[in-house]
């Protein structure tokens, strides 16, 4: 049984993500998707991941020029260490489905470098270079997956960082077992408009892949 006045282990030294209690009076505009609040950046698109079955929105794409930044937060033990827990399975995963991983030292501590099996445009099996990084906070965490340009270019990838380290997460209070998502939601004035070539059945919306350009529900200007 967990103590409530035990305190709350978090990933040290970081300046953001931030939890709600520390959201930083920096007068950035951000986008509120419920438990996730991501600063805008201009010109940048926003593509959510959503499943088929609750209709529930899992996942949440920034897309600007060649690269993009997939955002997850979850719920996390009160102890700390849940992205420790998560980096050894996905480096399983990865290294299981026949795909390369590295662990280095980045800005967020400890992230993963990986090659996944993916399928390309023309529809081949290839490898996509991607980047995980994750950091614990007040019983959350919060995953980033960089992107296409973002994942194998240090300078591409500075305006993701700084969008990841942007992000403010608000927990709640309910019980959740670790590792289950925290509750997305479409902001108020968000407009659902397709991808070129593309038409959305808004009551069959297909997931998207995180690696594929899919609904775009906002631009930043």
């Amino acid at each position: 049984m967990t103590d409530d006045s035990e305190s709350v282990v978090v990933t040290p030294g970081l300046d953001g993500p931030y939890d709600i209690s520390e959201a930083p009076n920096d007068n950035v505009v951000r986008i509120d998707f419920g438990s996730l609040k991501i600063p805008g950046v201009e010109g940048m698109n926003v593509n959510l991941e959503v499943d088929e079955q609750s209709d529930a929105v899992v996942a949440i794409t920034i897309v600007l020029g060649e690269g993009g930044l997939q955002l997850q937060p979850f719920a996390a033990p009160r102890s700390g260490g849940f992205w420790e827990e998560v980096r050894a399975e996905l480096g399983e995963g990865i290294t299981t489905s026949g795909g390369a991983i590295d662990e280095v030292d980045g800005r967020f501590g400890v992230e993963i470098k990986a090659s996944v099996p993916a399928v390309n445009e023309e529809g081949q099996h290839a490898l996509q270079n991607v980047r995980f990084a994750g950091v614990d906070g007040a019983r959350w965490m919060l995953r980033g997956v960089f992107l296409g340009a973002a994942a194998v270019d240090e300078r591409a990838a500075e305006v993701f960082e700084d969008i990841f380290a942007g992000c403010i997460v608000d927990r709640g209070a309910q019980p959740m077992a670790p590792g289950e998502m925290l509750p997305l939601q479409l902001p108020e004035d968000a407009v659902a408009t397709p991808a070129e070539g593309e038409e959305i059945d808004e009551e069959d919306r297909p997931p998207l892949d995180p690696f594929e350009r899919g609904p775009e529900i906002t631009e930043i200007r």
